[in-house]
């Protein structure tokens, strides 16, 4: 690739120091506004970009990219191999996320322009010259014309290095889990030649360091799938048929399957599987064997949606418990869960808790002594199971 003359970092060496002084300070400012500007400009990035952890990565991404430009500033020029690289990189993971070429350099666009107002309002209020801005400015936008062709280069690679069946199906499955538009889906169905769902579950899948590699021969063919891509996932219209062999997956290894939806709302299942993923991996859902199947634990996904609010539903709900010791606290939130689900007798609740009906008659009272007329209320005993439940759910809630 042939590149303008101030391409090879030139420009940046013959700029004082202490422009580079002034900026490497706001450089976290910086790179957090050139996410927010592609979220805001370009719909394909709004989502990722929007919260979560792909905001926190590309604002990562995005401040280490400024700060090895800002490192440049007064130094020797050096060829720019390694950076250039790195925008072919950002070509290649571009394509296989779904975006398209278009987005991604105007990404780089956006990216730039707002680098730009923001090194030139630090030189300003620096006291830098006139001449110091016009460098900076052509060094910039030398930088966008190399950058927006090393994209380019490294999205037509990946294209025409994964042109087969099995891309075109990944694409389908990224293009559903982030969220794409309708007319973008139908484009990347027919191109997958697959018959157009109308329900779909995703799957979420995590490996831990030093697991095997993803076996083949797992996943039916038809299904689209990247369990190492980033992120691993797939996607079916038949969960129980199709992730049949989910069961043989190796140690190291989980899955987590989402709601069956329909497509429109598969970013959805795909956010709900990877969060049984995360409460698994913390003993929080019961997970017998390597794949989690989310429409088994939705009370626990429900309860757990918010952990801090559940927290906070259980420590006040169940406030007159608190001065109880462990075991004597144990049985008596036992006893109240089952008074509050069934509303049943003491020799019913006896049957139900295998105790003499007695035991549950003192139980009863003393919860009687502890909660009084809540336990009358339609609308407390709802608040109390719930907390009990989120309880159960997240010991943590008791503390």
């Amino acid at each position: 690739m042939r590149g303008s003359p101030a391409s090879d970092g030139s420009v940046w060496a013959r700029l004082p120091h202490e422009l580079g002084d002034a900026v490497r300070p706001r450089i976290p400012e910086i790179a957090r506004a050139c996410v927010d500007g592609i979220a805001a400009e370009i719909p394909e990035y709004s989502a990722a970009f929007g919260r979560g952890p792909t905001r926190t990565a590309a604002i990562e991404q995005a401040r280490r990219g400024i700060e090895r430009d800002i490192d440049r500033v007064g130094t020797p020029a050096m060829y720019q191999a390694d950076r250039l690289a790195e925008f072919r990189g950002h070509g290649r993971e571009a394509f296989h996320s779904g975006l398209s070429r278009e987005a991604v350099q105007a990404a780089v666009r956006v990216s730039s322009r707002v680098t730009w107002r923001w090194i030139a309002d630090v030189a300003r209020d620096a006291g830098l010259s006139g001449d110091v801005l016009y460098g900076a400015a052509e060094g910039m936008f030398a930088d966008v014309e190399t950058s927006m062709a090393a994209v380019a280069e490294g999205y037509s690679a990946a294209e025409a290095a994964m042109s087969g069946t099995g891309e075109r199906h990944r694409r389908l499955l990224r293009a559903l889990i982030g969220g794409r538009t309708p007319a973008e889906v139908d484009g990347l169905v027919a191109a997958s030649g697959l018959p157009a769902p109308s329900r779909v579950a995703a799957v979420a899948f995590r490996a831990l360091p030093g697991a095997p590699e993803f076996p083949p021969g797992l996943l039916p063919e038809h299904v689209p799938a990247d369990p190492s891509g980033n992120p691993p996932a797939a996607l079916t219209p038949a969960p129980d048929t199709d992730l049949a062999g989910l069961a043989s997956l190796p140690a190291g290894w989980m899955a987590a399957v989402g709601p069956l939806v329909n497509p429109a709302a598969a970013p959805e299942s795909f956010r709900v599987a990877r969060r049984a993923l995360d409460l698994a991996s913390r003993g929080l859902l019961d997970a017998p064997g390597p794949v989690v199947w989310c429409r088994d634990h939705l009370t626990t996904l429900l309860l757990l949606a918010d952990e801090f609010l559940v927290a906070q539903l259980a420590s006040t709900t169940l406030e007159p418990l608190s001065e109880l010791s462990g075991r004597r606290r144990e049985q008596l939130a036992e006893t109240l869960l089952a008074l509050v689900q069934t509303r049943g007798s003491a020799p019913e609740l006896g049957r139900m808790l295998e105790l003499h009906p007695q035991t549950i008659r003192a139980r009863l009272k003393k919860l009687g002594e502890l909660f009084g007329a809540r336990l009358e209320d339609p609308g407390e005993r709802l608040r109390l199971e719930l907390a009990l439940l989120a309880e159960r759910a997240l010991p943590s809630g008791r503390e």
